[in-house]
């Protein structure tokens, strides 16, 4: 499985960036863009993208914007480690309780101890920190499946292609890419390539 981190480029804009993402085959676009406030966000987001990822049948969410979500009838929101550090209140059964049974629930973290309540809370995946390397990749995967625990776990970073294989055999359920593909030559090509290997990885 792959998400697409959608991040601010310098040569394209929001729409045309989902708009390759959709012609490159990927399902599931998530809008990581705190350049934007929320009114700048929804106006960059409501109609065209919208639609586009409406019409080809693509999950879109928003990163650490549940209002945004809300008021756009986003399919979810991936909540990061610094949103969850700084907001009062903020814990997985919180955050499934205002969103609602339907919405997707995404939760960076670096504690592995935390599978157990994510699973209690319904969250629908894990993300690890881009900043894992592939030594703390392996403890945090062994220790979250601890006990049974069945919650998706997703890594972040802009890997290599050639890199996913391995990534993937270390039991995670997809990754997370961003500026890898939003900077790439053809981020048409780049989506392709990803999906490409990830077809072939154990996993996926």
């Amino acid at each position: 499985m792959l998400q697409y981190i959608l991040n601010e480029s310098d040569r394209y804009g929001i729409a045309e960036l989902v708009q390759m993402a959709i012609e490159g085959g990927c399902a599931w676009i998530s809008l990581d863009l705190p350049e934007l406030d929320d009114t700048q966000l929804r106006e960059a987001v409501a109609g065209e993208v919208m639609e586009m990822c409406r019409q080809a049948g693509v999950f879109l969410t928003v990163n650490d914007r549940p209002d945004t979500a809300t008021q756009l009838g986003l399919h979810g929101v991936i909540f990061s480690r610094q949103y969850m550090a700084t907001h009062d209140g903020a814990t997985p059964a919180s955050l499934r309780e205002s969103l609602g049974p339907e919405a997707v629930i995404g939760i960076e973290t670096a504690d592995a101890s935390i599978a157990p309540v994510l699973q209690a809370a319904d969250i629908d995946f894990a993300m690890v920190p881009a900043s894992f390397d592939a030594d703390a990749r392996a403890r945090f995967i062994r220790t979250f499946r601890a006990g049974g625990i069945q919650v998706p776990v997703v890594a972040r970073g802009e890997f290599d292609v050639a890199d996913v294989p391995a990534v993937m055999a270390q039991g995670f359920n997809g990754i997370a890419i961003g500026s890898a593909i939003t900077d790439a030559d053809d981020p048409v090509a780049a989506v392709g390539s990803y999906l490409d290997i990830l077809t072939q990885a154990p996993g996926a």
